[in-house]
């Protein structure tokens, strides 16, 4: 049997999601950015924070389990595994939305290295225009 993938750090990524926590972004090494580089960076992190916002939007109803049955147990299970997988402060779908959140967060520590390279507010805004796919 192969060995189980882990995250960095050595995580499982098929353990509990509150393992991961969803209140802070990720940390890690710190890494250099150029200055020919920052506004490029900012959007390839706002372009993937778009694309998965908008699967994870697209794909919210489809997280709800239907009953296979009109009995008690049928019922129960599909809202534990609708509660688990979408409804939960800790569901897939609320902690994938998170790292949304720490995608543009670290957009947004992007912006702000373009300001201390001396970008301005709208050769910032101008590097990126934001729309998610199918919008």
């Amino acid at each position: 049997m192969p060995p189980l993938p882990t995250q960095p750090g050595g995580g499982n990524p098929y353990a509990a999601a509150q393992h991961y926590g969803t209140s802070a972004p990720a940390t890690g090494p710190a890494f250099v950015v150029s200055r020919e580089d920052v506004l490029a960076k900012r959007a390839a992190l706002i372009a993937e924070a778009d694309d998965f916002k908008w699967f994870l939007e697209n794909i919210y109803d489809d997280l709800r389990m239907e009953p296979m049955g009109g009995d008690p147990v049928s019922r129960d299970v599909a809202d534990g595994v609708t509660y688990r997988l979408r409804d939960a402060d800790d569901s897939y779908y609320n902690v994938c939305m998170a790292w949304v959140n720490n995608l543009y967060q670290a957009a947004d520590a992007m912006a702000e290295v373009a300001r201390q390279y001396g970008y301005t507010d709208e050769e910032i805004a101008a590097s990126f225009t934001s729309g998610a796919p199918g919008a």
